[in-house]
């Protein structure tokens, strides 16, 4: 086991298609990856929160990430969401993402018994995950789909010493926490913010880069966000940033997954509705999401070049 892949850059978090009688519609999913890789897009994840990974059997996530894997090419890099409430079942879903082709485990914390995830149980958890997986396991941090489980700096920098632990999405957007983590992880520990709605501040604290719904639907604004830092153009950046702040919110916490998929009918003509019982985005909704859409320039963001 190894951490050596280079963690780094700009993920969007696919989300999983489905047709209309809630069947895995692969051939969306593979235009989807197609389109973002023909945007500049190397790096992806497979069944993140944003691809509906707890309304998935095996089966299907195994489905999901090979065809993730053959779309997006041997040279880009997958990651696998691999989270599940116990130790036993994480362990057997970063196996299943290995198998499947991915080339790290996102492995989000249990939440079920929240009141006893203290930070022992939840170090114990990962390195006993960390130790079985064949892949390098990144830690996720998103209070908001764990029931407030909120890894805290001082666990994120104790798990950063095991071998088989690359790094951390963090989504609970305290850049502060961020800061802390990059200074006493281990060398080579990668964080990775997890939204393009601070992705600027993350980069300024020593952050690698972003697991970013907004990707999904403006690959190479986030891709320039990057860039424009890497440049030292910070004023040409912060513009940037601030452009991408209101559409961000609107698919990310706003409206969630039926806000992301509405958000590819309009860029793209494609994305469909969430699996039940997630329901699609209403009517009021939309047309706020096309306005928002317009206002960032985004409404051609994915159409063939």
């Amino acid at each position: 086991m190894s951490t050596s892949l280079d963690i780094a850059g700009i993920y969007p978090p696919l989300p999983t298609f489905f047709a209309e009688n809630e069947d895995l519609d692969q051939a969306t999913l593979r235009e989807h990856v197609t389109r973002l890789r023909d945007h500049g897009i190397t790096r992806f994840v497979a069944l993140g929160s944003n691809g509906e990974a707890v309304h998935l059997d095996h089966d299907e996530r195994r489905a999901v990430i090979a065809a993730v894997r053959a779309a997006a090419g041997a040279d880009a890099q997958v990651l696998g969401g691999a989270g599940a409430l116990s130790t036993r079942e994480t362990i057997t879903l970063c196996r299943l993402a290995a198998e499947s082709g991915a080339d790290v485990a996102l492995v989000l914390p249990p939440h079920h018994y929240r009141a006893h995830m203290t930070p022992a149980a939840l170090r114990a958890h990962y390195l006993a995950v960390a130790d079985a997986s064949p892949i390098p396991v990144l830690l996720y941090n998103m209070p908001g789909n764990a029931a407030g489980v909120d890894l805290d700096a001082e666990t994120v920098i104790a798990l950063s010493a095991h071998a088989n632990i690359a790094g951390m999405k963090d989504s609970s957007g305290n850049v502060a926490k961020l800061t802390e983590v990059v200074a006493g992880a281990r060398e080579g520990f990668a964080v990775l913010a997890g939204s393009a709605g601070f992705l600027l501040p993350a980069l300024v604290v020593g952050g690698r880069g972003a697991i970013a719904a907004l990707a999904n639907i403006a690959p190479r604004e986030c891709l320039r966000l990057i860039d424009l830092y890497r440049e030292g153009k910070l004023d040409e950046a912060r513009a940037l940033q601030a452009r991408l702040v209101p559409i961000n919110t609107a698919v990310t916490s706003g409206y969630g997954v039926a806000g992301l998929k509405a958000a590819l009918q309009f860029v793209a003509h494609y994305g469909g509705v969430p699996r039940r019982p997630l329901a699609p985005l209403g009517e009021d909704g939309r047309v706020r999401l096309r306005a928002l859409l317009a206002e960032a320039d985004l409404l051609k963001g994915l159409r063939p070049r």
